[in-house]
């Protein structure tokens, strides 16, 4: 007895039941294969594929629930093809469960799969509206860099607005625009610099984008955009987090110097030399307070003249904190 799916306005018949894990074969079109595989996608082998996904930490993990639980419950969605079925979504299970059974072959709770099951009605365009509304806006999300693929092909293949974005994968127009750049800027450095481990560096390219002065630099100055580059590939810049501090790194010459020489550690050391705040919490309440205080409100001043007690008992407990401070340290005011 076929159910229905509601895709896009169109109710597409499937049959749910359980297929068994050696007659599917996995899907390089799948976003989670293909950035493994990148171009070479349509000429990677089924044993490669599989090896590929094999060495994702998060695939080993996997296999370790699915052991504990004895089988995979949560259904796959397969599209038959003859006698085999292509896995649609859940290749990462499908590989555990290879795994499993080479380690276990007398174990019958890893021969089968739950799955909806699929003919020909299912298209690449509902194929990838449904991994959306799954992987993207749902609860089992997909790595960033998958999420952001996946929304550049929902929108530059698909011709999915702005707008349907937003309201279909409950995403800010300025969350869209930062995955689009970031997407696009990692596909070209991994033109370039193909190493699967580069992928990683999406996040990177994300913290980036998120910044629009230096996303703005970034995509109208080529030879800052040669530099970023090379900062990655060197490993001047390695963590996401340090991206935080690059504004502040490039307005100062010597910190600039420091991070294309030795890296964002010298460059963050340096400008921690020049400006304390930046490492200390302490320090940096105190910068705060300095730019507060010569900022002042006419009307917190006017509060002060005319006698408002306890405005004035904070400013006096104030006073003493920093002398004591300064006594403590021996320091001369």
């Amino acid at each position: 007895m076929p159910e229905y799916l509601r895709i896009q306005g169109r109710e597409i018949p499937f049959e749910r039941g359980t297929v068994a894990v050696a007659e599917c074969e996995l899907d390089p079109r799948n976003p989670r294969i293909q950035y493994l595989v990148g171009q070479r996608a349509q000429s990677v082998s089924e044993v490669e594929l599989e090896e590929l996904l094999w060495e994702k930490d998060a695939v080993k993990n996997l296999a370790a629930s699915v052991l504990q639980n004895g089988g995979v419950y949560d259904s796959i969605i397969v599209q038959r093809l003859g006698a085999k079925y292509r896995v649609r979504e859940g290749n990462s299970r499908t590989v555990v469960c290879r795994r499993l059974l080479v380690q276990y072959p007398n174990d019958r709770r890893f021969l089968t799969m739950p799955a909806m099951i699929f003919d020909v009605d299912l298209t690449e365009e509902d194929l990838a509206v449904l991994l959306a509304d799954m992987h993207v806006a749902g609860k089992i999300r997909w790595d960033a860099y998958e999420q952001a693929k996946h929304v550049h092909d929902l929108h530059y293949i698909y011709g999915k607005t702005y707008d349907w974005l937003g309201n279909h994968l409950r995403l800010s127009k300025s969350k869209i625009t930062e995955l689009l750049y970031a997407y696009g800027a990692t596909t070209e450095f991994l033109a370039i610099h193909p190493e699967p481990d580069n992928v990683r560096k999406f996040s990177i390219f994300l913290e980036l984008m998120k910044k629009k002065d230096l996303r703005d630099r970034f995509n109208t100055d080529p030879q800052f955009r040669q530099r970023f580059d090379r900062w990655l590939v060197e490993d001047r810049l390695t963590d996401s987090k340090q991206v935080r501090n690059l504004p502040l790194i490039l307005s100062s010459r010597e910190a600039e110097s420091a991070l294309d020489a030795e890296g964002m550690v010298e460059a963050t050391r340096v400008l921690m030399a020049s400006d304390p705040s930046l490492e200390s919490d302490l320090f940096r309440s105190i910068k705060d307070a300095t730019l507060k205080l010569h900022a002042a409100p006419v009307s917190d001043v006017q509060d002060l003249k005319s006698g408002n007690a306890q405005k004035i008992i904070l400013l006096r407990n104030l006073h003493r904190a920093i002398e004591d401070l300064a006594t403590l340290a021996e320091v001369r005011l």
